[in-house]
């Protein structure tokens, strides 16, 4: 901080500029798996982040992560702190200007000038949040459902005893389409926007897939690896549990075979 900013700033605004508690992120994928919502709203250069419980609409962890300067990250750093276990309306009810006060280092004297830009863009940030929350509230309750359907289908004795009467009275065509439509839906548009796609060589008695990746996907070490595992993941949890994927050895495209569908071998 240049001593030209930190002169008009509080002791209180530059302790916790200096160190704040709450700067970081939160990921998406913590919040699904843990059947929350998450709200990350930005604003000018600050950036928050709130995971929420649907039920309750209570606050269960908050972070920031600012550009912004010291203002901005004292602001943020307070906000996140007074609002841990809040609702969220009782957190939108706070201010900018609640919180400047709150970091005076004496009451009748401002910790941050009041004409800087953040104040204003600091109560837009909180209008943003709960702007956002009814709808990402919602998102979480669909994909709480999905992942508790998902967990019953794949780890309980029940649901895969479900899952199995059903699969078993496919037919290997009807079986293979389910795998197609769902490949189509959640995997293809990510290969091909690379560059690559995949194609169904075969499906096993006992459930191994057989696929051939194409185009920039063949030979990539990312396909053999997360995008793999990826592909897999999504079968086991939207089409069957015991679906494993075995992707075509590149060797092998020496002795190419038609695949069930009955095409021409992909040449490489």
């Amino acid at each position: 901080m240049s001593e030209d900013v930190t002169s008009t700033l509080s002791q209180k605004v530059q302790d916790i500029a200096k160190s704040p508690k709450y700067r970081g992120a939160i990921f998406q994928i913590e919040a699904d798996e843990n059947g929350l919502a998450l709200v990350d709203v930005k604003e000018a250069s600050l950036k928050v982040y709130l995971m929420i419980d649907p039920d309750c609409d209570k606050i269960l962890e908050t972070r920031f992560f600012t550009y912004g300067g010291p203002i901005f990250t004292a602001l943020a750093d307070t906000f996140c702190k007074k609002i841990q276990m809040a609702t969220i309306d009782d957190a939108c009810k706070i201010t900018a200007e609640s919180i400047e006060e709150e970091l005076r280092d004496i009451p009748e004297v401002r910790a941050i000038p009041e004409t800087a830009p953040e104040i204003s863009q600091m109560n837009k940030l909180i209008a943003k949040v709960l702007e956002e929350y009814p709808e990402k509230k919602a998102t979480a309750i669909i994909v709480r459902e999905k992942m508790e359907r998902i967990k019953y289908r794949t780890q309980t004795a029940e649901g895969r005893a479900e899952a199995d009467a059903e699969w078993n009275a496919l037919t290997k065509v009807q079986k293979i389409e389910k795998i197609e439509e769902w490949l189509h839906k959640s995997v293809r548009g990510t290969l091909q926007g690379d560059g690559g796609d995949l194609e169904i060589l075969d499906l096993t008695e006992d459930n191994h897939l057989k696929i051939r990746f194409q185009g920039a996907c063949a030979g990539c070490g990312s396909a053999m690896g997360g995008t793999l595992f990826y592909i897999e993941d999504e079968l086991q949890n939207n089409v069957y549990y015991n679906l494993i994927v075995d992707p075509e050895d590149p060797l092998d495209s020496i002795n190419q075979e038609p695949s069930v569908f009955g095409g021409e071998p992909s040449e490489t």
